[in-house]
């Protein structure tokens, strides 16, 4: 036998092992290709390394790592196309993984010209999977939405059960994110039908999971947290730290909801020790958030705080971490097809300079034919000023594309500009209004635990505390909400609202503000008054307004929330009886850009960002409605948003009636 026959024998093996199921089908799997490496090079060896890459890049990152970039080289090396479209891709998957979006970015992108140029469905489905990944970490579901669609169109019905698997429970996950639940199940449950043939445990966890995720949301929790538990338990059988970190906070939840407070703790203190030994911050926080509010009931008041407080410090570097990686990653797009369009650009000049070359090629070849043949000299010289009028249309032409090329690229600096001056303004408020606040918190923290400070002094000024932590979250809610405005991260989802009980949970969010000035909130919207509107959006907008009628009235002040009449529209109004509003600040809120302004100070020093109105100026363009500001006559300033009349549910169609 020779040794090439030899090796594809060997590598038929590793195959066959492929099919063995479950765990022992994973380990034989790994180190079946392990051992098989040494006895292979060329194709096969960057066949083999890229198999080991896929099968460990969601259990040991690093060493898939190596195998790719080992796989890539070869691949280089010999012009294997497929085999370096698929090392590639393996890359980009672990960049993604690692936060590194922009690195992700440019290694898919890469690969997908690959496998597109080789026509390799398959590779090009997974290569997909990538890029929707992506592109829901910008918030842009629609898009995201449609590279699975298109993924799992690519792969269906084809031998590569774990492409369809995961492009399956990847339609299902971000249908659970956008409220589709029907939707997320039925994907979610297909997954798991093909995935008994195929035997994915990561896969089959990750579906149980989206499945867990859709009860929970439901309300169904001795449901979600079966299914958790099933989740939980092939994790732990598989090590698939990766599942286990991100199953653990979902059940620990699903206890706490339950009031099972033992079992949550118990479940969330290992999750934080998962998160830890292998960095999954994101995963790290929301454990930190449950087991404060699991300590919290309890009556554990400093467990508590330390959580809240480890919460609140990695959440707050995963947010800024994640605005600059998404505008980077925006950024990385637009570059990359600024510099397409500047690649067909020179094309188009190095055409515009061809035809002009050929042009004096055919007038010398004219020429020399008509010294010979004079007798056709007429012929030539028509047929020739067609030739140039059609080829001084083709230059005029060229011109104007590229006289339009060239608009098109000086709109999108322009823009980008735009963005990296919000992203600096963004980065100004975040830096400026909650380091001091973040700093207070951390102090009075690092005091209480070093014993310098009773605990009856603490909790005499755990108000103070209170407020610091309400206003470090009031600002990242209006600056996420503001980004999310202008990246169109903001999607709408339209049901029924009653304004008067939103008003009246707007108030009572707010109570500790009001009593602290003694206010007197006056509430005359009517009882009945619906609109079909996103709830989300109307109450960021309601919380802002009455927020800001608060910071600036008096002690004992009154607020009145009220109706006014229109017959095209539904206006909502807020009066305080404060200092009113500067007209150039008014003028500079409501100018139809975006204008980050200077909030000024509230009657007891409340500070603010200056994005609250922003926010609501935004969220209310999206249902076709705009804000207003005036000042009262003597004293005080009067907050209006204006919606249309057709978000109003009445069967007389009148609220006054």
């Amino acid at each position: 036998m020779s040794y090439t026959v030899y090796k594809k024998l060997l590598f038929l093996c590793f195959l066959v092992f492929a099919s063995i199921p479950l765990g022992l089908a994973q380990q034989v799997n790994v180190d079946s290709l392990r051992n098989l490496l040494p006895s292979l090079n060329s194709e096969s060896r960057v066949d083999v390394l890229n198999q080991l890459g896929t099968e460990l890049r969601e259990r040991s990152q690093q060493e898939a790592m190596d195998y790719s970039f080992e796989a890539d080289s070869i691949a280089k090396e010999i012009q294997y196309l497929s085999g370096e479209a698929r090392a590639k891709e393996n890359i980009g998957w672990i960049n993604y993984r690692r936060g590194k979006w922009q690195t992700a970015f440019e290694y898919s992108e890469t690969a997908f010209g690959l496998a597109t140029q080789i026509n390799d469905s398959l590779q090009i489905a997974r290569i997909l999977n990538n890029i929707g990944a992506l592109y829901f970490e910008q918030q842009n579901f629609k898009m995201a939405l449609l590279q699975f669609q298109n993924a799992y169109d690519a792969v269906e019905g084809k031998d590569d059960l774990y492409t369809q698997i995961r492009s399956l429970n990847n339609l299902a996950y971000i249908y659970s994110q956008l409220g589709n639940y029907d939707s997320a199940l039925f994907f979610a449950k297909k997954a798991i039908n093909i995935n008994e043939a195929s035997g994915s445990p990561y896969l089959t966890s990750f579906s149980n999971r989206v499945i867990g995720d859709v009860y929970l949301s439901q309300g169904y929790l001795d449901s979600a947290s079966i299914i958790f538990e099933n989740s939980l338990d092939m994790a732990r059988r598989q090590g698939l730290s990766t599942t286990l970190a991100s199953v653990m906070h979902r059940l620990g939840d699903t206890y706490l909801r339950k009031g099972e407070l033992d079992k949550a703790e118990a479940i969330l203190l290992e999750g934080v020790e998962v998160s830890k030994a292998n960095n999954f911050r994101d995963e790290l926080a929301k454990s930190h958030k449950y087991l404060a509010e699991l300590y919290e009931q309890k009556g554990n008041l400093r467990m508590s705080l330390q959580h809240l407080n480890s919460y609140v410090s990695i959440n707050d570097s995963l947010t800024n971490k994640m605005n600059q990686d998404r505008i980077s990653l925006m950024q990385g797009m637009f570059q990359d097809n600024l510099e397409k369009s500047e690649v067909e650009l020179l094309k188009a000049q190095n055409q515009n300079q061809a035809d002009r070359l050929a042009f004096i090629n055919r007038i010398v070849w004219i020429m020399s034919i008509a010294a010979i043949i004079v007798l056709v000299l007429g012929f030539w010289v028509v047929k020739f000023n067609l030739d140039i009028r059609k080829i001084n249309a083709d230059l005029v032409a060229q011109q104007q594309k590229i006289a339009s090329q060239n608009a098109d690229l000086e709109r999108k600096s322009e823009q980008l500009q735009t963005i990296n001056e919000t992203k600096n303004k963004l980065f100004s408020i975040l830096s400026h209004d909650l380091k001091g606040p973040i700093a207070s918190v951390k102090g009075l923290i690092d005091m209480t635990v070093g014993g310098d400070i009773s605990q009856e002094k603490f909790f005499e000024i755990l108000n103070t505390l209170k407020k610091d932590v309400d206003s470090v979250h009031f600002t990242l809610s209006n600056t996420l909400n503001w980004s999310l405005s202008q990246m169109e991260g903001f999607k709408l989802n339209p049901v029924k609202v009653n304004l008067n009980s939103l008003f009246k949970n707007t108030e009572h969010l707010l109570s500790r503000q009001i009593q602290s000035k003694s206010l007197n909130i006056k509430n005359e919207l009517p009882e009945d008054l619906d609109l079909m509107i996103d709830q989300d959006l109307i109450e960021v907008v309601m919380r802002n307004i009455l927020s800001n009628a608060i910071k600036y009235s008096p002690e004992n002040g009154v607020i009145r929330s009220f109706i006014k009449e229109n017959q095209s529209s539904l206006i909502w109004c807020v009066e305080d009886e404060g200092k009113g509003v500067n007209p150039e600040q008014i003028s500079q809120i409501l100018r139809e850009d975006y204008s980050i302004t200077q909030s000024k100070p509230g009657t007891q020093k409340e500070k603010g960002s200056g994005l609250g109105l922003q926010v609501c100026k935004e969220f209310v363009r999206m249902v076709d409605g705009n804000l207003s500001i005036e000042n009262i006559s003597g004293k005080g300033a009067r907050v209006c948003v204006h919606f249309p009349a057709s978000l109003l549910i009445s069967e007389t169609n009148s609220v006054f009636s």
